[in-house]
Formats: C-alpha cells, structure tokens, sequence
C-alpha cells in the first residue's frame, strides 16, 4: 500500500495542501513533550524504588524460567542493542535470566503472534516500537485489538534519521531533493518495519515534497546497515543508537532527523524541519505483555526493570551504545501508547491506508 513496495506499488500517496498530516503531528509532538516533562517525576520513582530493592527479590511474583524478550526485528538494530542493556543487568534485580530473541518473520507478526500465544505470565515479552503492533493493528489481518497489549515499560523516545555511505553522492537532505526530483523511482531507500517507525516518516516526506523512491523493506536496522555499507543500497532510515558509531568514524554519513530537536547522539545532524521541510514524528520503544498478565507480575518487572536500568552498569551500557535509555513506568508508558494509536491511526487515515 505504500509506494514502490511489496504491499502494492500502485497508490498514490500525495495529499491535499490541508491534510498533510498537521493535526496527528500535533498530537505526537505534544506525547512527547508529556515524556520529557515526566523525567523528574521518573528519577524520583527510581530513587524510591532504590531505597526497596531489598524487598523486591522476595516478593517476586515471577518463576525460576528465563524471561525471553521477544524482538520483532533482526539482530543489529537499535531494538536489539537497548534491549541487551536490559538483559545484562535485570536478573540481579529481576531473579529469572534474561534473553534477547529476534523473529522478524511477516513483517514482525511472528514476533508479536509468538508472545500473544505464550502464557501470560510476564516470562515472555514482547520489545518494538509501534509499527509491528500500533500499525498492524490497523492495517494487518489480525486477531487481537490494540487492548489486547499492556504496557510494562517505555525504554525511550526514538528520532528516526536518514543515512548513507560518506562516498554517496547524496550528503544532505537537500542533495536528497534535487536527485529525486530529477531521477524519480531510481534511489533505493532501505526500512524495516513497512508503514512502522522507520518507514512512516518516509512516505510523509514523500507526501510532503512530491519524491518517489524505491522502497525495500529489511529485516531490520542491522540488516539495513549492512546493505547500505555494501554499496547495495542508496538511502536507509534507522536510529541514531545503530549507527552513531559508524558516523563518528565517518563510514556513515547521517541526513537528517524526523525530529523537533537535533538527536543528542547525532549532535551535527540537522532535523527535516531545520532543513525546511515539516515533517516531525518521533516514536517510542517499549516492553509489552499481554493484557492478560497478572497486575502484580506487571508491577513487579516495571520496578525490577527500571532499578536494573538506573543501575551504574546499565547507564554505563547505555551511553557506551548511545541507547539514551530513559524509561517510563507501565501508567505512564499507556498513556503514551494509546495517544501513538490514536495518531498513527489518523495519519494512516490521511495517507489513505485506512477509513
């Protein structure tokens, strides 16, 4: 259904000069302004939750069996690096080991089918941003509703960002414009996730000036990386965490942030809107579990996870991979996952994928 794809490579994605999706981005730049303004409130959750650990581990609702942390992308990716921050340093507070599993079969929908199937007992979870859950659960042929899904913690707000290899011919966003406008369909543009975090930005962008490119979806941010490193591939969208190291050494060249500020791991990388261009749509990673898992097991991994987390191996681990980790509790993390429904829902509403 999006343009130059494996859904449908027919339909138009241009939009009236009145649609163009300004009132869903208003309501997803104000969810995470509401996320920056809980970071206090956040630190003195943790700073309580600290002063209990001792009594965490005794009253654990939870079994003896691994918590599997289910991924619904390859291994590489910005998904994968934060959730392994959580998996090397959660058993001390959480009791269970913790392992990180890729399935990024149908899109994600092996993943997310996979932990929807598994017993609710907070042993298996489910760890994506909101294409493989938000966006499916819209568009995709699925027997669960977004209620079916609850929250246990947000790990972090998420900038997409736009990249190439340094010996590309295209260095900015601007560069970007002028070859697309003047060689439509012929730039390769790499995502995971169709229509999810990765992928949404581009087709607004697209709406916005009028570009066609070749979308291929990946497995993954890895997988992206890779192929754009190879030469096999022009243009990819990921998260400043899976690539800021590769930029740093200048293997990668980053374009742009869909973002209303810069990313602070990608301090020198402008945002589309700095570039002239209004396109704005951060997004979020977070650890779901069934709504059918027991509300004291819930309780239980949101406070072991978030003590793991503010724990000095974890930062360290999290500035080492430039995660930018800052979680949100399971209210708090609802709150901004049902506001993320309602708005890709009237983006997907204005771009024409659903009624």
């Amino acid at each position: 259904m999006y343009p130059k794809s494996n859904r449908d490579k027919t339909r138009d994605f241009s939009l009236s000069p009145q649609s163009r999706y300004q009132r869903p981005q208003t309501r997803e730049t104000s969810m995470f302004h509401t996320i920056t303004s809980r970071k206090g409130a956040a630190a003195t959750a943790v700073a309580a939750m600290m002063a209990i650990a001792p009594t965490l581990g005794a009253a654990s609702p939870l079994g003896s069996d691994p918590i599997r942390l289910v991924i619904p992308f390859g291994p590489g990716g910005g998904s994968d690096i934060t959730a392994r921050v959580l998996s090397a340093t959660a058993p001390e507070f959480c009791g269970p080991r913790i392992d990180v599993v890729s399935m990024s079969g149908a899109a994600g929908l092996e993943a997310v089918n996979f932990v929807r199937n598994a017993e609710p007992n907070g042993h298996t979870l489910l760890v994506t941003d909101y294409g493989p859950i938000v966006t499916s659960g819209f568009v995709d042929d699925v027997d669960w509703s977004h209620e079916d899904w609850q929250p246990i913690m947000n790990f972090t707000e998420w900038l997409p960002t736009v990249y190439t290899r340094p010996d590309h011919e295209i260095q900015t966003i601007d560069d970007w414009v002028e070859y697309a406008t003047e060689n439509p369909d012929t730039l390769t543009f790499g995502h995971a996730s169709p229509l999810g975090l990765v992928h949404l930005p581009l087709i607004l962008f697209e709406s916005e000036t009028g570009l066609q490119n070749i979308h291929v979806p990946t497995s993954g941010g890895g997988e992206t990386r890779s192929l754009i490193m190879g030469g096999h591939m022009d243009l990819g969208m990921t998260l400043p965490a899976s690539i800021a190291a590769e930029v740093a050494s200048g293997e990668l060249t980053a374009l742009g942030v869909f973002s209303e500020e810069r990313s602070p791991v990608l301090p020198d990388t402008p945002t589309f809107r700095e570039s002239g261009y209004d396109v704005v749509l951060p997004a979020w990673l977070m650890i779901f579990g069934t709504s059918d898992v027991p509300s004291d097991v819930v309780e239980h991994l949101q406070d072991c996870f978030i003590e793991a987390l503010a724990s000095p191996t974890a930062v360290a681990m999290s500035d080492r991979v430039n995660a930018g980790i800052e979680p949100l509790n399971a209210e708090d993390s609802n709150t901004l996952y049902m506001a993320t429904v309602e708005s890709i829902g009237n983006i997907l509403r204005d771009i024409g994928e659903i009624e």
